[in-house]
């Protein structure tokens, strides 16, 4: 029962980061069609983009996600 539970809210948080980093990608992307926007500042915007959509990073993201969960539920459960 518990398991279940606790593999339902996990797959929720990851939906949950996947559709912002959607969203934050996609606001960064208009920026470009901003006037008065420079080159330099597309190549960067560009650049962000890309990053977000290479694996390695994404395994990056993951790994750094759940030392993050591995170390909260650590010192929530040394404070009880």
């Amino acid at each position: 029962m518990g398991f279940g539970k606790t593999l339902k809210n996990e797959i929720t948080e990851w939906g949950i980061l996947a559709m912002v980093i959607v969203i934050v990608t996609v606001i960064i992307l208009k920026f470009k069609d901003v006037s008065g926007v420079t080159a330099g500042l597309n190549t960067t915007i560009d650049a962000f983009a890309t990053a977000l959509s290479e694996p390695k990073n994404w395994v990056a993201i993951v790994i750094i996600a759940i030392i993050g969960w591995g170390l909260v539920s650590y010192f929530k459960g040394k404070g009880k």
